[in-house]
């Protein structure tokens, strides 16, 4: 099809220039010549052949404001990156890192992971991402409502008593039921905001930058009464079922927050490096 040579040619043209962006450029036109024909000529070769050479490294610097969790970000990141993006970028995992480290027995001379001017040459890094997240907790605080004064109208007994033609009825006695609730609530909050750039490690330009954010938050409420439990309202006959729960701690928070930060940095890298 003229579709596919035409395609082709373009990616032969555009993978004369050695340069990343023209080899992105040949493999896209190498992959489109095989949309038309598949396997066209020997399109597919070079269309792997393009893309190896048009694939950007990217490090992850040790976040600041966040170095308990940065790796665990990097590595989520890694494990949600998407298959588009994964034809043009790959992100250098941790393990790269430390076998990088070992091979060049680079701890014993003293050069750690976060050397990053050192690890970016050894890595073969292009790209550096670093990051700078804000994070607050709000630890678990207990409100509560005393004495919250509950009454209704109940029917307390029945009587029997004859009617005029000697028949036997019923009638309802009702009278007025209290209660006292105490209504206890808990709150509990965890929030990060990621601010980020992606920098060209050649020539130190920014060529990226966001942010993402991301809270969790905890809220539970129960109740406790003294009296008479028909005098409840229909929400308090709810809460009073409910027993006092441990909250769940800052880490376990911090976990939730952190699975969608990095669910949502994955999204923005992603749509960077998409063509």
């Amino acid at each position: 099809s003229s579709a596919a040579s035409y395609h082709y040619m373009l990616g032969i043209e555009f993978q004369k220039d050695i340069d990343k962006a023209n080899q992105k450029k040949a493999a896209i036109n190498f992959r489109i010549s095989q949309d038309y024909v598949p396997n066209y000529l020997d399109s597919k070769e070079l269309y792997e052949k393009a893309r190896a050479n048009a694939v950007f490294s990217l490090l992850f610097r040790e976040f600041e404001g966040a170095e308990k969790y940065s790796a665990f970000i990097r590595e989520k990141v890694i494990e949600y990156q998407s298959i588009e993006s994964k034809e043009f970028l790959r992100i250098i995992t941790r393990d790269e890192l430390e076998t990088i480290l070992s091979e060049q027995a680079l701890i014993q001379s003293g050069i750690a992971e976060n050397n990053y001017n050192e690890m970016t040459k050894l890595s073969g890094a292009d790209h550096i991402l670093s990051a700078t997240a804000l994070t607050s907790y709000k630890p678990p605080e207990k409100i509560i409502n005393k004495n919250i004064a509950q009454e209704k109208e109940v029917v307390i007994r029945t009587e029997t008593y004859t009617d005029s033609l000697g028949n036997e009825q019923k009638k309802k006695i009702k009278g007025t039921v209290k209660a006292v609730v105490n209504h206890y609530k808990k709150n509990s909050e965890a929030s990060m905001n990621l601010t980020y750039q992606i920098v060209n490690i050649n020539d130190n330009a920014t060529l990226f930058t966001g942010s993402v954010a991301q809270s969790k938050s905890y809220n539970y409420e129960w109740a406790t009464f003294k009296g008479d439990k028909r005098a409840l309202s229909s929400r308090y006959s709810l809460l009073v079922r409910r027993k006092e729960q441990f909250a769940p701690s800052e880490d376990e928070l911090f976990l939730t927050v952190v699975e969608n930060i990095s669910k949502k940095l994955e999204k923005k890298i992603s749509s960077h490096y998409k063509e």
